[in-house]
């Protein structure tokens, strides 16, 4: 098949240094080429996500954006919906606590800080400290692993430093408990 173009020398100078431009952007688009990251930096996801983590506990009470799966990854939230299910045929619930604010009862928590952003471009964590009572001279410290996901940062895990030990892993409790109940 042939196609034939009609067109003044400037018109084809112009034709082929489009068809030159769209020729370099495919050959430099290749496999080897970083995706975009999400428009929103690690450290005000995170931030969003304590807020509406929060939002329900403030005076007055404000409706959460999303459930605490609606933040996570895709492969995250799908272990948690099992655990949660598990949980429903165990007779310890699972979770105990709030696994963000490390504890079973808080009372405007808030105050959050960002500590440090640290990780890796691709995983990147957020080291945050609020109070989980309001007024409470104590910080909580937690460690919000992030992942890209549906074109934005979502907790891949929840790491809660312990003294003299590595992070305990939420990710690896939901596992466990998916696994063995408990």
């Amino acid at each position: 098949m042939t196609i034939m173009i009609r067109t003044s020398g400037a018109g084809l100078l112009r034709i082929i240094a489009l068809l030159l431009t769209a020729l370099s952007l495919v050959a430099f688009a290749g496999p080897g080429v970083a995706t975009a990251q999400p428009a929103r930096a690690p450290a005000d996801q995170a931030r969003a996500f304590l807020e509406d983590h929060f939002a329900a506990d403030q005076q007055p009470p404000r409706r959460r954006a999303r459930p605490l799966e609606g933040w996570m990854t895709s492969r995250f939230a799908g272990l948690w919906g099992r655990a949660k299910a598990r949980s429903q045929r165990e007779e310890t619930p699972f979770p105990e606590a709030d696994p963000i604010l490390n504890a079973q009862d808080s009372e405007r928590p808030g105050d959050i800080r960002i500590e440090e952003v640290a990780g890796t471009p691709d995983r990147p964590t957020v080291r945050v400290s609020f109070r989980v009572f309001a007024g409470d001279a104590a910080r909580t410290t937690q460690i919000l692993v992030f992942a890209e996901d549906r074109n934005e940062w979502r907790l891949f895990d929840v790491l809660t430093p312990q003294d003299g030990q590595p992070p305990a892993s939420l990710r690896q409790q939901v596992e466990r408990f998916v696994a063995t109940g408990r």
